[in-house]
């Protein structure tokens, strides 16, 4: 259980540069962190099932139903006036992963449209990405036109877009792009689907130890 000194220091969406060094660094008790490495594991849990077990810095992070891409941006130019930047590491078409394929609703292995991305402050990722969508519907949005544009402020500007719940995972997210910074580490993953129409795109994200590093959490 979170003390109530933590959940009423964290309870704003983005005051945590608005907070003091010592609030966020104060330790969580031995008992909170035993109960959550013993509740949050590295297979998929809704986020929902976790409030009150994770972390409460990072609770708004993971569970947040808005859009990641504007908190990120928000959160960097409070730190130093500079926006976030979207690095594009892989656009292409490939083969879905068997967990990936299952929530598309499509075959294992079944070729789909890929994309990967690193969403940075300056040069330090913060956030790796990966979404995917069936081929048959990703090809009449003019996705492969995004480059390092944003797909979060597309997906966000689409009036009947929807979200499904968010499952959340202590695994890595693995990438399949060969660039260097696809080989950055996370701490905690999250997925969810967002559909727009008929249109679906599976979208995972993984917070990186400079998120972490960053903002203190």
């Amino acid at each position: 259980m979170v003390c109530h000194s933590h959940s009423a220091a964290f309870a704003g969406k983005i005051a945590i540069r608005a907070m003091s060094r010592s609030e966020l660094n104060t330790p969580c008790p031995c008992a909170h962190q035993r109960a959550m490495d013993s509740a949050v594991r590295r297979h998929w849990q809704p986020a929902a099932s976790l409030q009150g077990v994770m972390p409460a810095g990072w609770w708004p992070w993971l569970s947040s139903s808005d859009s990641l891409t504007q908190r990120l941006d928000h959160a960097m130019r409070m730190l130093d006036g500079q926006g976030l930047r979207v690095r594009l590491l892989l656009q292409d078409t490939g083969p879905a992963r068997r967990d990936e394929a299952r929530m598309l609703g499509i075959a294992p292995r079944r070729h789909v449209w890929r994309r990967e991305v690193a969403l940075c402050h300056g040069d330090e990722p913060w956030v790796i990405a990966r979404s995917l969508a069936a081929l048959d519907l990703a090809h009449g949005h003019r996705l492969s036109t995004l480059g390092e544009g944003s797909l979060g402020h597309w997906l966000f500007r689409q009036p009947d877009l929807t979200r499904s719940a968010i499952d959340v995972s202590r695994a890595p997210l693995r990438l399949a792009s060969t660039q260097p910074l696809a080989r950055t580490a996370s701490l905690w993953m999250r997925r969810s689907m967002f559909s727009h129409g008929r249109f679906r795109v599976l979208v995972q994200e993984g917070f990186t130890p400079r998120f972490q590093h960053a903002l203190e959490l």
